[in-house]
């Protein structure tokens, strides 16, 4: 999805950007959202659309990286090795808003 509002609707979570269940972060991955979505908005003021963007640019590549978790291409789904997991998940830097 190249982007996740339009007009003044914004999606958050399995709505915008579904993590494999077998990932286990669909959960951490939504509230995240919920959480940068709501601080950049505030940041925008009553522009909502600049809210919107920077809501993507933020997290767009965290979301890709947790989409990614579980591999189809290994047989079964197995999951990938854990120090790749941990790297993932501990890659974004999350601002205090």
């Amino acid at each position: 999805m190249d982007r996740w509002s339009r007009g003044r609707v914004a999606l958050v979570g399995d709505a915008g950007y579904c993590c494999s269940p077998l990932s286990g972060q669909g959960t951490s991955v939504a509230l995240l959202g919920a959480y940068i979505l709501a601080g950049e908005l505030k940041a925008a003021g009553d522009d909502y659309q600049l809210g919107f963007a920077n809501y993507h640019a933020e997290f767009h590549g965290f979301v890709e990286r947790n989409q990614w978790l579980v591999s189809d291409n290994i047989p079964g789904g197995a999951p990938i090795p854990q120090e790749e997991f941990e790297r993932i998940v501990h890659s974004i830097t999350i601002k205090d808003y």
